[in-house]
């Protein structure tokens, strides 16, 4: 496993298991939105969503969990059918942030995410892949209430499949995503 990743983990165990947890505040919530998908030859945007278990350990940091996953791309039609790739991923995340004015918050996010994605071909056999590698992204956190926010974001995971025409259907290696996604959230 790589020397970041490693310490990733060891800094998010660290702050989940510090006294630090007990306050602030935790939120779950749900995220839906645009996902482009590609697996380095065939692109595609589908549509998906996922849920968020996060904790505020101050006005300046966060942490997040998020399970989700998308649709299957289209099978395309008779005369050109299309390869169908999905994905499904856990995300952990932690989350600068900064606050714009009372009710307006700007954020990062960094950390990794372990993706499994899965590609077909028209009239070939479904393969799969799971994947652990970076993950990263930005957005805006819009409070709207004591206990309710909305976010507009995007994030990107993994990095270039290196899959090939010639060794696609034989060896695929994964893709990469990007999402472009709205969330709501209850604070507690």
């Amino acid at each position: 496993m790589r020397t970041w990743i490693k310490t990733l983990i060891t800094i998010m165990a660290l702050g989940f298991a510090s006294p630090a947890f007990a306050a602030g505040d935790h939120y779950v919530g749900a995220g839906l939105g645009a996902y482009s998908l590609s697996n380095g030859i065939n692109h595609d945007t589908v549509f998906g969503g996922y849920m968020i278990l996060g904790h505020h350990f101050n006005e300046y940091f966060s942490a997040e969990i998020r399970l989700g996953g998308t649709a299957s791309s289209g099978d395309g039609d008779a005369i050109a059918p299309q390869p169908k790739q999905r994905m499904d991923f856990v995300a952990h995340y932690i989350k600068p942030q900064i606050a714009l004015t009372e009710e307006l918050t700007a954020y990062a996010l960094g950390g990794f995410a372990v993706v499994h994605g899965s590609y077909q071909a028209p009239a070939g056999a479904r393969q799969s892949k799971t994947r652990i590698s970076y993950a990263f992204g930005a957005g805006f956190n819009y409070q709207v209430s004591d206990d309710y926010s909305i976010d507009a974001e995007v994030t990107h995971m993994l990095g270039k499949p290196d899959n090939s025409a010639a060794t696609i259907n034989t060896n695929y290696r994964g893709l990469e995503a990007n999402s472009y996604t709205a969330a709501i959230k209850y604070h507690f």
